[in-house]
């Protein structure tokens, strides 16, 4: 997964980071080993944080659908991003977190959902 040239971002139900290849620390401009174990909610601007809480909230609910987003580097720098952000769920129907594939879009200055 690390030659992808899609980020790979796997975030468990608790919005933490358990797995990130290389392309998605190069989206976010650190190592996938700096990822590991933080909150995927660090790398959001505070203005956007309601839309992504209530989109990872949907994913608990199970929607697949993919949607289109800004992240913030760890530079400060914002980042657009088309993501696909499938939800995953034990054999019990209960859910263990996202497997993010995110690609990143093509204008990045681009304002705006």
């Amino acid at each position: 997964m690390n030659s992808a040239k899609d980020g790979i971002w796997i975030i468990d139900a608790n919005g933490r980071t358990s797995y990130a290849n290389d392309r998605m620390g190069e989206i976010l401009g650190v190592s996938p080993a700096d990822l590991r174990g933080g909150l995927s909610f660090d790398y959001i601007f505070p203005e956007d944080v309601a839309r992504a809480q209530s989109m990872f909230e949907s994913k608990k609910q199970g929607n697949a659908n993919a949607f289109h987003f800004r992240l913030r580097r760890k530079d400060g720098s914002a980042i657009w991003v088309d993501v696909q952000g499938t939800p995953m769920f034990d054999a019990d129907g209960v859910f263990l977190g996202i497997v993010g594939t995110f690609t990143e879009y093509p204008c990045s200055a681009k304002v705006g959902p």
